[in-house]
């Protein structure tokens, strides 16, 4: 957009000052882009990699409610091993269905009095913990380790508050990643951040843990400009899972978000 503004100065007055605007908004853009390319993850080895798991996480949006059924069905087709949910008030009437699937859940009633947050397996936890990492909004982090065939991948589904509301999304990703310590290992870190990785807080977030996004994130938000949008929602991995595959929903079924399914694989 900057180079667009640029451009325009440029050619309705050509001088020394609108050819250095120009300039300053290439190198802005260009600085940009090595910014969202620090924390890809190192490329996946076809040779060496195996599907392990298919991922879905969306932020169906709270209120909702007529989506609630449909999104529903489109979990229960979605041919995902592990889903996460944030904003999760509309399938609530549709626990019933989904756990016909996904039996093995936290959140909407299992380990919280909520049903805000949830994570859904069609495999048993190891363990499985909820805690409250916002100073606003409660059970809004959620860990869980899964055995897949004799590989244990542990997963952290999460949902930030807006980064604009005073410090307390810094708060949120510091009290996030000290509960992460108890996790070592294999992980697949997904939800709404509410903001893209070129936030300060984040990046120091990814430094200090180590996860990486895919080699490309899709954009999120808003849903009526998805191509000039933000990736605010996101999937990290790290340690011997990596994300082979990761794509926007095809519809965001009335949420605000689109959500993201993911191909999960695991390298030796």
């Amino acid at each position: 957009m900057a180079f667009l503004i640029a451009g325009s100065a440029f050619m309705l007055h050509r001088s020394v000052t609108t050819g250095l605007m120009m300039a300053l908004a290439v190198a802005i853009g260009a600085h940009g882009v090595f910014m969202l390319g620090e924390f890809r993850q190192v490329p996946v080895r076809a040779e060496k990699a195996e599907p392990l798991l298919r991922f879905l996480s969306f932020n169906i949006m709270g209120n909702n409610g007529p989506g609630g059924p449909r999104i529903a069905d489109y979990i229960i087709g979605s041919g995902a091993d592990v889903v996460f949910i944030q904003e999760s008030a509309p399938i609530g009437p549709e626990i019933d269905r989904i756990k016909a699937l996904y039996p093995y859940r936290l959140g909407c009633g299992a380990k919280t009095i909520t049903c805000d947050q949830s994570l859904w397996s069609k495999r048993p936890f190891l363990r499985g913990e909820v805690f409250t990492a916002s100073p606003i909004y409660r059970d809004r982090l959620m860990l869980a380790s899964i055995d897949f065939d004799g590989r244990v991948v542990n997963f952290a589904n999460v949902h930030l508050t807006k980064p604009y509301f005073d410090n307390f999304h810094e708060i949120e990703l510091a009290q996030v990643a000290r509960r992460l310590d108890a996790y070592p290992g294999a992980m697949v870190l997904a939800g709404d951040f509410n903001a893209s990785i070129l936030v300060s807080d984040i990046r120091a977030f990814l430094r200090a843990t180590g996860l990486r996004t895919a080699d490309s994130e899709p954009n999120t938000w808003p849903v009526a400009l998805p191509q000039i949008g933000m990736a605010i929602d996101h999937v990290f991995a790290r340690g011997q899972v990596k994300i082979g595959a990761l794509e926007r929903i095809p519809d965001p079924i009335g949420s605000n978000h689109y959500g993201l399914i993911s191909e999960i694989v695991w390298e030796e």
